[in-house]
């Protein structure tokens, strides 16, 4: 995917090594059955072998926040459906086939706390486990109940440099201190933080991007990743997909922080949409995402349902 391209710099945390947040740390049972399955994608052998390597979770509806890009807009704040028996009842069969890596996504999963934590303790040392947040309400003390029960990383999301422009993207006049303060509570007691960012058009064209990378070198956050903003939920109709300048751009920042060593204390910046042209989605194969109904798809922008496996051999398939 890189061509001959190199990483100038990997992340050692607790005793493992991380180069971005797609791929389990090494070395650990995650990232063995990660990349077994990745072998099996790449050279088919049967389905007993076949497995997922990402498995996204929205476990809650609930959300403080009224993000202007949410994708799951219109059916936010609606009563969860799912109790936390429901959730394991449909991870376990994913688990038995050695999924390499958790991701728990919403709404905003600590609005779900306690169930996070039973989740990511329930699963611990059988895959690697993120959550994707708002880090509202990310207190010194749910940092350390999440690092218990096992929490490997956390992407936490980030709209704009600036204070006041990023609330107003999140609706919300606290976000961006529960930013700073969720960050720093991560990392004191030892989780591994990235920052997600979903760059407006405006924004690219503002030459802001590397501010914003220049802020999370600032905030010793090692990883940047790099959204597109999507047609759907809160942007359903509306003309926000970037254009091909755009994409262009962020390609040339992340190949200038990633492959430059003149930017080794730089953070890694992470642009998997510029990858689509070596390798097609994985949505369906590599990872499927479950919703906070039960639905399986396969990724949070497609709607095209799939089937629960039934059974530890079974590949999931679409309706």
């Amino acid at each position: 995917m890189m061509g001959k391209n190199k990483l100038v710099r990997a992340f050692k945390t607790n005793g493992k090594y991380v180069w971005d947040i797609y791929n389990p740390a090494w070395p650990s049972k995650a990232f063995n059955s990660f990349f077994i399955n990745h072998l099996h994608e790449l050279e088919y052998i049967s389905d007993e072998h076949m497995s997922l390597r990402r498995l996204l979770i929205a476990i809650t509806k609930r959300c403080p926040l009224k993000c202007e890009h949410c994708s799951e807009g219109a059916t936010l704040y609606n009563q969860d459906v799912l109790s936390y028996d429901d959730i394991i009842s449909r991870i376990d069969p994913f688990i038995k086939k050695n999924v390499g890596q958790l991701v728990y996504s919403g709404g905003e999963p600590l609005s779900r706390f306690e169930d996070l934590v039973k989740l990511i303790t329930r699963y611990n040392n059988k895959c690697d486990q993120w959550i994707y947040t708002s880090a509202y309400g990310l207190t010194i003390e749910k940092a350390k109940l999440l690092k218990k029960a096992g929490l490997n990383g956390a992407a936490i999301s980030l709209d704009h440099h600036i204070e006041e422009e990023h609330n107003q993207f999140r609706g919300n006049q606290k976000s961006y201190y529960w930013v700073l303060e969720g960050i720093k509570n991560l990392q004191e007691v030892g989780i591994f933080v990235a920052i997600n960012i979903c760059p407006t058009k405006e924004y690219i064209d503002s030459n802001s991007v590397e501010i914003f990378i220049s802020l999370a070198q600032e905030l010793d956050v090692p990883i940047v990743n790099i959204l597109e903003p999507r047609g759907v939920g809160n942007y359903q109709d509306k003309d926000v997909e970037l254009e091909i300048k755009h994409k262009e751009s962020l390609e040339r920042i992340s190949k200038k922080y990633n492959f430059n060593p003149a930017f080794f204390d730089s953070p890694t910046v992470i642009y998997p949409a510029a990858y689509r042209k070596m390798m097609p989605c994985g949505g369906g194969k590599s990872y499927l995402f479950l919703d906070y109904d039960g639905n399986l798809y396969p990724c949070p922008f497609c709607k095209a349902k799939m089937t629960l496996p039934t059974s530890d051999t079974e590949l999931c398939e679409a309706e």
